[in-house]
């Protein structure tokens, strides 16, 4: 008979965490440099940038921000001072705003007027999807604070 493989815990993280990190490498590609301008009227832009083939976590980050959005700024949205846009980044009229903001991937960002910009992709990934109700409060708040 064959050999039989011993794995433990610690070579199957090893092979994952290796496996992920090759595919990570491997995923992300620069996006051409390009001229980009955010609306100079709002106080606030909130970007979610995308690409073609989106998991349920990347869907559940479009929708959710939507559903703050429409629900608690809509009157921000309409007088302008609040701007919201979302990036397919796999499209070519895209890749200068991508390139700006260094994106490669599914990202969630807020840009001040003051060009500063906060980034939520992380807080929105781990719990858009499985804790919408936390993202959306969380989302809320970041937006609230930065409006002021």
């Amino acid at each position: 008979m064959g050999k039989r493989i011993k794995l433990c815990f610690r070579d199957v993280f090893h092979l994952l965490t290796s496996g992920l990190l090759i595919i990570a490498a491997v995923s992300c590609r620069q996006a051409p440099a390009g001229q980009w301008i955010p609306d100079p009227q709002a106080d606030l832009n909130v970007y979610f940038f995308h690409i073609n083939d989106r998991c349920p976590a990347c869907t559940a980050v479009g929708e959710n921000t939507e559903w703050v959005l429409n629900n608690y700024f809509s009157n921000k949205l309409e007088d302008g001072s609040l701007k919201y846009e979302s990036f397919n980044i796999d499209t070519k009229e895209n890749k200068a705003v991508a390139a700006k903001y260094q994106i490669s991937y599914t990202s969630l960002l807020l840009v001040r007027r003051d060009g500063s910009v906060i980034d939520l992709t992380v807080d929105a990934m781990n719990n858009a999807g499985s804790a919408p109700l936390k993202f959306r409060e969380m989302l809320k708040a970041e937006i609230e604070k930065n409006l002021e």
